[in-house]
C-alpha cells in the first residue's frame, strides 16, 4: 500500500466515525483499528485528531465546493444559477455531517482548529456569489444596487437557517419553505428593465 493509499484509508475512516460519533466520541485508536494499523501510524500522517478532523471537513466541503463552482459556471440565466445555486448549498450540506458538528458552539469555542476550513469556505463562497451578482447586474438581468451588501446580506441569511436546518434536523421538514424563499429572494434581485 502505497502512502497516498494510507493516507487515504485513514482520512476514509475517521470520515465514518467522525460522522457517526462526533468528534468528541472518536478515538484515534478506533480508526487505526478499523483500518488495522498500529495508532503511530495516523500520528505519523496527522500530528493530533484535530489535524485530521479538519482533514476530513476539508474533503466535504471540497465536494461541496465544487459542485457550487459547477453551478456558478454554468450557462443558464442569472436567476436560475442563484436559485440552483442556493438551493443545492442548502441541499448539500444538510447531509455535511461534519459540518454540523463545526455548528455547534460548545465545539467552536474549544476547538479553534476549525476556523481556517471554515473561513475558507466562506471565502470561497463570498466570491462565487460576488461573481454571480456583479455579471448580472452588468449583463441587466438583475437589479442589486450595491453588490458587496447583497453578498454579505445573503450569506448571512443563508448562515442563520443553518442551526434549525442541520442541529435540529428540520431540513426535510422545511424544505418547501426553503424553495418559497429562495423563489423570493430571486424576484427581489430580478431586473424588470427591458
Amino acid at each position: 500500500m502505497s502512502e497516498t493509499d494510507v493516507k487515504n484509508s485513514i482520512v476514509e475512516s475517521a470520515t465514518k466515525f467522525f460522522s457517526k460519533y462526533g468528534f468528541h466520541k472518536t478515538t484515534m485508536d478506533e480508526i487505526a483499528k478499523h483500518i488495522h494499523k498500529a495508532k503511530g501510524v495516523l500520528y505519523y500522517y496527522f500530528k493530533n485528531k484535530e489535524e485530521l478532523f479538519n482533514e476530513v471537513l476539508k474533503q466535504e466541503l471540497s465536494s461541496v465546493k465544487a459542485e457550487l463552482n459547477r453551478i456558478s459556471n454554468s450557462n443558464k440565466d442569472y436567476l436560475t444559477i442563484i436559485k440552483n445555486y442556493f438551493l443545492t448549498r442548502l441541499k448539500l450540506l444538510s447531509t455535511a455531517v461534519n459540518y454540523h458538528e463545526t455548528l455547534k458552539a460548545d465545539f467552536f469555542e474549544k476547538y479553534h482548529f476549525v476556523k481556517d476550513v471554515r473561513d475558507d469556505f466562506t471565502e470561497f463562497e463570498y466570491a462565487q456569489l460576488y461573481r454571480i451578482f456583479k455579471n448580472g447586474n452588468s449583463e441587466g438581468y438583475l437589479d442589486i444596487k450595491n453588490v458587496k451588501s447583497t453578498v454579505n446580506m445573503v450569506m448571512m441569511l443563508l448562515n442563520s437557517i443553518e442551526l434549525p436546518l442541520y442541529l435540529q434536523n428540520k431540513y426535510d421538514e422545511y424544505e418547501r419553505t426553503i424553495e418559497e424563499l429562495v423563489t423570493m429572494i430571486i424576484n427581489s434581485f430580478r431586473s424588470y428593465k427591458k
